[in-house]
């Protein structure tokens, strides 16, 4: 098991607590204290200008919002058909983001609810996209996707959008990674697989190489939510989920449990945070899907990681790993190296808070790159023997 230690970034300090009133504030549904733009229509922008967002990314630089979502795309989507359309007149358009050749690329899955944009400090530390393939996915509701607010989210229609960008995109096999909420995505697949075997049906996805999971729920009882997170927000009415994030001194103190004490975080990512998550209006979505964790209790024992370890365990590996300091589901890792470690289960830890994509993504690149090429040097040794 490897402990990478915390990179020189220069930043410390004490992320704000919230206020005292916070519960009083989100019982009532008083969220709406100020006014904010909407970002609405597609991304239409110069080949020249994507080049040019992409080259920045190759030297090392991380993208803006505006630069990780300017260098994917918005594809249609349907969700009674559970299949990607043609974009014109498509019921939705999901956001996505392709680099290098697809059909055995590594897919990463968002995390709540920043989404696809968290891995954009990542992104810059993996390999390049002729070594390491990859495929970003970006749930309906998150980041550049569309955000419907008559729209039932949950796991299920996430697995059902992953599972249909696999089908229209041609993946012949993948290695899953997946942040936070999107956890549970890799659960229900799996899961899904396993009952589509005992009808006798084909799996409904690529091969699979691997499993990575970092900061995700796994066990039912494992979920460790600040009462004043995802607790709170599920149970706001509508007309309060609709001024979420008027404030930006209250988002700031609502998202400031996702880093570590030791993080002193800017103003500048707050903000881009918070452009992210408002684009199409859609910050009402921190409260749409802040029930995930009580959909996975309802389905403890059909979505339980020991149960999916055991059944998978002998045809792919798992990585699963967490956060020092996560406040969201640090009890996770504990409850996996006490349940599983035996039983051969990887467990990687690093240091810092929830949003490890922020505090850490050098290291969290370093371990999925790792496990990436362990994987490849494993099929390159079952293809010669």
């Amino acid at each position: 098991m490897n402990k990478l230690k915390t990179n020189a970034s220069g930043k410390t300090g004490v992320a704000p607590d919230l206020p005292a009133d916070f519960g009083m504030l989100a019982a009532h549904g008083d969220f709406a204290t100020g006014t904010h733009t909407a970002k609405t229509g597609d991304l239409i922008m110069p080949d020249l200008v994507r080049a040019a967002t992409y080259t920045a990314m190759q030297a090392g630089r991380t993208p803006s919002d505006e630069g990780w979502f300017t260098g994917g795309e918005r594809v249609g989507y349907d969700p009674r058909a559970r299949a990607i359309v043609a974009a014109q007149n498509a019921p939705l358009k999901i956001f996505l983001r392709r680099e290098g050749e697809l059909a055995h690329a590594v897919s990463f899955l968002p995390g709540f609810p920043d989404g696809s944009f968290g891995w954009a400090k990542v992104q810059p530390h993996l390999p390049n996209a002729a070594e390491m393939p990859r495929l970003f996915v970006e749930y309906v509701g998150m980041g550049d996707s569309d955000k419907p607010k008559d729209y039932t989210y949950s796991t299920a229609e996430r697995t059902d959008l992953v599972e249909a960008i696999w089908r229209d995109l041609s993946v012949r096999s993948t290695t899953l990674v997946a942040f936070d909420f999107s956890s549970l995505v890799v659960l229900e697949h799996l899961r899904r697989r396993l009952e589509r075997a005992e009808r006798g049906e084909p799996a409904g996805g690529p091969d699979i190489r691997g499993v990575f999971i970092f900061n995700g729920g796994l066990f039912t009882d494992g979920h460790s939510h600040p009462w004043y997170t995802t607790p709170v927000l599920r149970r706001l009415p509508n007309r309060a989920r609709r001024g979420l994030g008027g404030s930006f001194a209250l988002f700031k103190m609502m998202v400031g449990v996702m880093w570590s004490k030791g993080y002193r975080v800017t103003d500048a990512e707050v903000r881009e945070l918070h452009s992210a998550l408002d684009r199409h209006d859609g910050l009402f979505y921190l409260a749409a899907a802040a029930g995930f964790d009580a959909d996975h209790k309802t389905q403890g024992d059909r979505l339980d990681f020991g149960r999916l370890f055991k059944a998978y365990r002998d045809q792919f590996p798992f990585v699963v790993g967490g956060s020092d300091e996560d406040p969201f589901e640090h009890r996770q890792v504990d409850l996996a190296e006490e349940r599983l470690g035996k039983l051969g289960l990887r467990i990687e830890r690093l240091p810092g808070g929830h949003l490890t994509t922020h505090e850490q993504p050098e290291a969290l690149a370093a371990l999925i790159a790792e496990f990436e090429e362990g994987l490849q040097w494993a099929e390159g040794d079952r293809q010669c023997s």
